[in-house]
């Protein structure tokens, strides 16, 4: 295999000249080669290229190595509107923008994967994110705050119809921070996904973050968690007077974490029809910041029996990597911060690259467009090579994971 970086960010050659030693299917994912959908992939990766930018060298040093470059890529901003026109002709817009419209390998076809994305604003960055983890053989719900406006709206309807496992939800919910309006599209979007019997794992997204991992590395690392959820637990941290003082019900204890999960399918049916959960639903909607009780308290209550939530001893220092988030006073943070969440940036970059995260949290694309313009680059470069057979992904990092070891089975 050639060496990726060296491979990645040469000047990308035409399909034929980089690909006259491969004759056969590449090694590591048993699947039979396309020479089309290598072509698209190759064609992709120079597509979403940054011309002005060297990305690789910002992966090292986290400084920017160009002429005369700000915080913007050449390419300008897309408004929401033109997004309405741009997808009104749905086989140009998936071409155009660059979709990936095959599985690519048998591991990913056999594993699909099912997001929640909770959008409110800037239809651009959401289409990025959707475009980086789109394959035909997921699902994708995305629910529209009620408080966006008419023509964000519009473009995300528009966006939608374009795919036929990408929908809209068909109840909005206007969100409110530290009230259950956050939870209430997460559970929506679980109900409507339900209704698609094959998808093995769950992941809730919002439209400013972006993967971390492709498509092919997400199903080995899920196939490595093998029914484990990946779900922050804190019992440290968990406060009595954001319960207003109250006892869960049924034994629970309350636990407090992240509303970024990636969880298991068995774990969406318990949340949408066992009792048990249903009740400490009604009792979590009586307290404050609702999120990042609910999940966090049903993966880290392992007598209650919920297939692969945490048995192990260590709650609050195990592995939590569904999301790279970096906090204030936590951690380095190249951008800046708002409420007390660091919003990244081009600096960010060198950490972002050796991350073990899925994805990261959060981004505003209108102002640093670099960086997510350079993880875009990555990603899909990645996607050719390991379809190429010349990148290859160990896993194991991910197996010998604490909360993998320590499952309820």
């Amino acid at each position: 295999p050639h060496n990726l970086q060296q491979h990645s960010r040469k000047p990308l050659m035409s399909f034929e000249q980089t690909n006259e030693n491969v004759t056969e299917t590449p090694y590591l994912t048993g699947h039979r080669f396309d020479s089309t959908v290598a072509k698209r992939l190759f064609q992709i990766s120079n597509m979403v290229r940054l011309e002005t930018v060297n990305c690789e060298g910002i992966f090292q040093t986290g400084k920017l190595i160009s002429s005369d470059i700000s915080r913007g890529d050449s390419r300008g901003s897309i408004a929401d509107t033109t997004y309405i026109k741009l997808s009104s002709d749905c086989h140009n817009f998936r071409f155009v923008r660059g979709y990936i419209t095959s599985t690519l390998t048998n591991e990913e076809a056999n594993f699909p994967l099912a997001y929640s994305i909770m959008v409110y604003t800037d239809a651009e960055m959401v289409e990025k994110l959707l475009r980086a983890i789109y394959r035909p053989q997921n699902y994708y719900c995305i629910h529209v705050d009620k408080k966006s406006t008419d023509v964000f709206y519009r473009a995300m309807s528009s966006i939608a119809k374009c795919f036929s496992n990408v929908f809209l939800t068909s109840k909005r919910i206007d969100v409110q921070w530290g009230k259950f309006s956050v939870l209430e599209p997460e559970l929506q979007c679980m109900k409507e996904l339900c209704k698609y019997p094959k998808w093995k794992y769950f992941l809730n997204l919002t439209g400013q973050e972006y993967p971390l991992k492709t498509n092919f590395e997400l199903v080995k690392i899920l196939t490595a968690y093998d029914g484990a959820n990946d779900i922050e637990c804190k019992i440290q941290s968990a406060d009595n007077s954001r319960w207003n003082n109250s006892v869960p019900p049924h034994g629970i204890q309350g636990v407090k974490g992240s509303v970024h999960i990636a969880v298991n399918r068995d774990f969406v049916d318990y949340v949408l029809h066992n009792n048990i959960s249903k009740s400490f639903m009604l009792w979590s909607k009586n307290t404050i910041v609702p999120d990042e009780t609910y999940f966090a308290s049903l993966q880290c209550n392992p007598q209650l029996g919920i297939r692969g939530s945490y048995k192990g001893k260590s709650v609050d220092t195990k592995p939590y990597l569904t999301r790279y988030k970096q906090w204030e006073d936590e951690g380095p943070c190249a951008g800046r911060f708002v409420r007390r969440v660091c919003i990244l940036s081009t600096g960010d970059l060198p950490r972002l690259g050796k991350a073990k995260e899925l994805f990261a949290n959060k981004f505003y694309l209108d102002e640093d467009r670099i960086v997510v313009g350079c993880l875009e680059e990555q990603l899909f470069n990645n996607t050719r090579d390991e379809y190429m057979g010349i990148k290859t992904f160990n896993a194991d990092y991910y197996t010998s994971l604490d909360f993998v070891k320590n499952k309820v089975i």
